[in-house]
């Protein structure tokens, strides 16, 4: 009998220690639900799936939401694939340019030439050789 009363003292101490709590000067106690989150007042509050960074980066509180990082980074990749391809069709206009150039100068060095010569032909028959 001795030890029933022992161990129900025992379970009345346990519950109602666990049922009081106490709370530094200036602060209060809170009952929070299932998925409630605690923030000071001295912190920000972000939800689960912010990730945090270095302070400045991503503005002034350093988070950023993990779906608007991804976005980020989807369009980032967008830009860069983006930029290759202009930066492909570019050579391949450079390319282009260079080979038109170059036939350019070919038919310029012809004609200057066959200019001089026609010019320094001093017969008809030298002036046909010139072809």
């Amino acid at each position: 009998m001795a030890l029933l009363s022992i161990v129900h003292g025992f379970c009345s101490e346990a519950h109602a220690y666990g049922n009081n709590f106490s709370c530094s000067y200036g602060k209060r106690g809170a009952c929070l639900d299932y998925g409630d989150k605690v923030c000071s007042s001295s912190s920000k509050c972000v939800s689960s799936d912010a990730v945090c960074f270095d302070s400045y980066q991503c503005g002034y509180g350093g988070f950023v939401c993990k779906s608007k990082l991804d976005d980020l980074a989807v369009g980032y990749d967008h830009l860069v694939s983006n930029f290759k391809n202009v930066a492909s069709e570019r050579d391949d206009l450079v390319d282009d340019y260079n080979n038109l150039l170059r036939k350019y100068k070919s038919k310029v060095s012809e004609y200057d030439d066959f200019e001089s010569c026609v010019r320094y032909a001093s017969t008809l028959d030298e002036a046909r050789y010139c072809y």
